[in-house]
């Protein structure tokens, strides 16, 4: 009894138990006819042979040389060439096994003996897959169909090896061939993906690759990260890319957002900078990576990481030595550091607070009046012991990118961290006048419940990146009083800044005014109560003063000089006040 098609499906009408026997009879082609058709003449005929041939013994033996013909062509096997007809028959149309069961008036069974010619098949990129999530559903591919158009066959492509460059192009048609030309699944792309790597083991990307311990799926992942950076020239993949590409996708993505997956712990892959801000989700190799993995391809410069409008990255060769003089309270705990942040000191007490089960990054906080060297010293801290020092205004932040600043905020510590990673040795952090952000956190509901509100998250942005550093920070400050106790426990250490003592500005009066000789510097130094800073600026007027003048100062002027900056010290001017709110 004839079974009622599928809705979907449209059956020629001798699709019958007579059409079997007629093949079966129909007098087979020699090899003379055969030489004078194209294939697709071939096809053609093959197609009315196979159409209810029953896929049995016979039917092969009767038309051996036609069916061997076409599939010579064709570079597929015979039963191969036969399981194709009906896709070549009905192109553009999706056949399910009960389809070619139908048309071949055969069994399930027979469909089934057959599976791994369909497989075939589809690896041969003949067929694919096209039902969704239902699996059994295939029909002729695009490829295939042009190809067939012009009497040829699809090229039959080698994978064994390839160059390093025929690698990475082979892959980058397998990506094309899922992604836009829907030609194979994922299922497909993954196989097919692990045999190129398996079959080129002479290319150290493949070899690289295959010895990494992760599953295929992960390999994969890492081959297309290298695929988008050699072919794409794009340095950085968002996760949900993967998202129709791995079995267990979310539990991937939150391996790799959490830091517990092992391209992020063996340090293969980083977030990466979109819109000038390292996003979450979007992850590059690491130069760690690009080392490992792409040393046969000419790749583009790592772009150094990104400085935000409102950080500079300064390199410790650059940073000029200045001579610096504490009292003696200061001295000591600056000595303190010095001797901290020598290289195999810090590295040493590191592992020892790992091994503890410790946070291994230190907060150090500077406070005392303006210009007392808190800036100063933290920069000659970087010069002496060899790190780069990525320093920020947070002020800048808050006054030009008000509304934006808690992604700022966060960008930077972000920003830190892939410095970290890329520098010999771990650079400081240096976050000068954070006078506003470290104070007591505010009760929402005030006159402005918004700003407080943006306040609060900013503080909690900086308190929990605080807790996470895996480096040295160091924040400058001119007032504690109003020091939120949440920042007071985060700091490490904390070093008070004084007003030099007389003999200790006495040498700075010699440092800036080098013509001064040492009574009259002392006589400056216990007449006027300056700090550092205020000196340097007096001794920059003076300066001025001979430029223009032509004469040197002589310290009668420069008592003036001084009695003019004390007063203006004093009355402040039109400045706004740095500082705590009391």
């Amino acid at each position: 009894m004839r079974r009622r098609p599928s809705s979907d499906f449209l059956y020629d009408d001798d699709f019958d138990g007579d059409t079997h026997e007629k093949n079966t009879q129909e007098k087979p082609l020699n090899k003379t006819q055969l030489k004078s058709m194209t294939l697709l003449d071939k096809l053609e005929h093959l197609i009315e042979l196979t159409k209810s041939c029953g896929l049995d013994n016979t039917f092969f033996k009767i038309h051996k040389l036609l069916i061997e013909s076409v599939a010579n062509e064709l570079v597929i096997t015979p039963v191969q060439t036969v399981l194709l007809c009906p896709f070549i028959s009905m192109p553009g149309r999706s056949l399910d096994d009960s389809d070619l069961q139908h048309y071949f008036q055969c069994t399930s069974i027979t469909i089934m003996r057959h599976w791994d010619e369909l497989t075939g098949l589809r690896r041969r990129r003949y067929i694919r897959n096209c039902g969704g999530f239902n699996r059994g559903n295939m029909c002729l591919t695009e490829k295939a169909r042009l190809a067939l158009c012009k009497n040829q066959p699809l090229p039959v492509i080698n994978i064994t090896g390839l160059s390093a460059a025929d690698f990475m192009s082979h892959f980058r048609s397998l990506v094309v061939d899922n992604e836009k030309n829907r030609e194979m699944d994922a299922e497909e792309l993954l196989q097919e993906t692990m045999e190129l790597i398996r079959a080129n083991q002479h290319l150290e990307i493949a070899q690289a690759i295959n010895n990494l311990q992760v599953d295929d799926e992960a390999k994969m992942v890492i081959l297309t990260y290298c695929k988008a950076l050699v072919k794409d020239k794009q340095d950085g993949i968002p996760l949900n890319y993967f998202d129709d590409l791995i079995e267990d996708y979310y539990e991937f993505k939150e391996a790799i957002l959490n830091g517990k997956h092992p391209f992020i712990t063996e340090g293969l892959l980083e977030h990466r900078k979109v819109d000038d801000f390292f996003s979450r989700d979007v992850f590059a190799l690491t130069d760690k990576a690009r080392k490992l993995l792409l040393k046969e391809y000419d790749v583009p410069k790592r772009e150094i990481v990104a400085e935000t409008p409102n950080s500079d990255v300064i390199r410790s060769k650059d940073i000029k030595p200045k001579p610096m003089y504490y009292c003696d309270e200061d001295e000591g705990q600056i000595n303190t550091l010095f001797g901290l942040l020598e290289d195999k000191k810090l590295t040493s007490i590191r592992k020892r607070l790992e091994k503890a089960n410790l946070r291994k990054g230190f907060n150090c906080l500077f406070y005392g009046a303006p210009g007392t060297g808190k800036t100063e010293t933290a920069l000659q801290l970087a010069r002496a012991t060899g790190r780069d020092i990525m320093q920020v205004d947070i002020s800048s932040i808050r006054d030009k990118w008000y509304g934006e600043t808690e992604k700022i905020v966060k960008s930077i510590f972000e920003n830190y961290a892939q410095l970290v990673k890329r520098s010999p040795k771990i650079p400081i952090l240096l976050i000068n006048e954070a006078d506003a952000i470290l104070s007591v956190r505010t009760n929402i509901g005030g006159s402005n419940p918004s700003i407080d509100k943006t306040e609060n998250a900013i503080q909690n942005i900086l308190l929990e990146a605080m807790e996470n550093i895996d480096g040295i920070m160091i924040a400058t400050t001119n007032l504690t009083c109003n020091l939120d106790s949440a920042f007071d426990r985060r700091f490490l250490y904390k070093v008070e800044f004084h007003q030099p003592s007389v003999e200790a500005k006495t040498h700075i009066w010699k440092v800036f005014l080098p013509d001064l000789n040492t009574a009259d510097a002392r006589w400056l130094a216990r007449s006027f109560d300056f700090s550092g800073g205020q000196i340097e600026n007096i001794a920059r007027k003076v300066m001025v003063d001979h430029l223009l003048f032509g004469d040197t100062p002589d310290l009668a002027r420069i008592e003036e000089i001084c009695i003019k900056e004390q007063i203006s010290g004093r009355t402040g001017g039109n400045r706004r006040p740095i500082g705590f709110n009391s």
